[in-house]
């Protein structure tokens, strides 16, 4: 059997809709088997095209990835990879191709900054992605997970005293209100990924994004937290929620989720969904009290390249040489 490995072009859009609905990458890609979301999340600026690639075994299309090149505050990047197999394709070594390809392309690059690790991540239960990923000398770093609510009963949200609730109105001033609370409230977070004033507009400007679906909360006219909903597939999902540093501890995390959940529920839908990191215990309390249960999980893997590993033990040999001159 030949193996081609080639970048997907636009017209292998509907080639990769066919393969996520493939029964067994069901469970998987179960959000991207709806076209406009296919659409939506290969159009992304930050999907890498040189590494969204097809596979075709023997001229049939087999398997494909989908990656996206992330930057880091700290200056370079990382990379997040998912790679999906049809069944009648599975071990003959196509995923194997599939992810040396990438990672050639990948760790064959000039970043600026460097490429500091590439991500793997599938959902649970996926006894294969888990030994792929170790073969291949990933390893566990993170689970997340998918948090469901039901919408009916969600009390109205209280706002905070000194603290109003606008709705984005496209404008630029409010979107580097936006983007500046985003950066604020995410900087310290587990691969946080931050954002410029183009980013958010390339977000605010796309077809399918709900101009109402974003709330804004302002005090002292200064925009101190958001709640940003979105579709994921079919399902209403709360797809960031931010506070500020400065405005946390005051009700304002639950006063957005409220809404977020309410939105969703005035447009008739049953349950509102979102995703959280497994460590952020602050967010799973708030989530848990509101009625939030989780009803997904989802593993991440990482490599760290050697490049990568080498910068690092560089930069601890020009500390550890600084802290022995003072």
């Amino acid at each position: 059997m030949s193996i081609q490995i080639a970048p997907c072009r636009e017209d292998d859009r509907g080639a990769v809709l066919t393969l996520v609905r493939d029964p067994a990458l069901a469970q998987e890609f179960d959000a991207l088997a709806e076209p406009a979301y296919l659409d939506h999340k290969l159009d992304d600026p930050l999907c890498d095209r040189g590494c969204t690639l097809i596979a075709r075994a023997d001229g049939v299309v087999a398997a494909f990835t989908i990656a996206y090149l992330l930057p880091r505050a700290e200056g370079g990047a990382w990379a997040a990879i998912r790679i999906g197999v049809a069944g009648r394709f599975r071990r003959r070594g196509i995923a194997t191709t599939l992810l040396a390809a990438a990672r050639r392309d990948l760790e064959g690059r000039a970043i600026p900054g460097g490429l500091s690790e590439i991500m793997m991540s599938a959902w649970q239960p996926n006894e294969g992605a888990a030994a792929f990923a170790a073969r291949r000398g990933f390893r566990h770093v993170r689970r997340f997970w998918k948090m469901d609510c039901p919408t009916a009963g969600c009390p109205e949200p209280k706002w905070p005293s000194g603290v109003s609730m606008r709705i984005f109105d496209g404008s630029e001033p409010a979107l580097a209100e936006w983007n500046a609370a985003y950066n604020a409230s995410f900087a310290q977070h587990y691969h946080y990924v931050p954002s410029t004033l183009e980013r958010a507009r390339q977000i605010a400007s796309a077809p399918d994004f709900p101009r109402d679906g974003l709330a804004l909360a302002y005090r002292d006219d200064r925009c101190v937290g958001f709640c940003r909903n979105e579709w994921v597939g079919k399902e209403g999902e709360i797809g960031v929620l931010g506070v500020v540093p400065e405005a946390r501890g005051i009700g304002l995390g639950r006063a957005l989720l409220r809404w977020g959940v309410r939105y969703f529920g005035a447009l008739g839908e049953a349950h509102a969904s979102l995703r959280v990191d497994g460590e952020n215990e602050s967010a799973l309390a708030l989530y848990r009290s509101e009625r939030f249960d989780v009803t997904r999980t989802r593993d991440l893997w990482a490599f760290v390249p050697s490049s990568a590993e080498a910068g690092a033990l560089s930069a601890r040999e020009t500390r550890s040489a600084a802290g022995t001159r003072r």
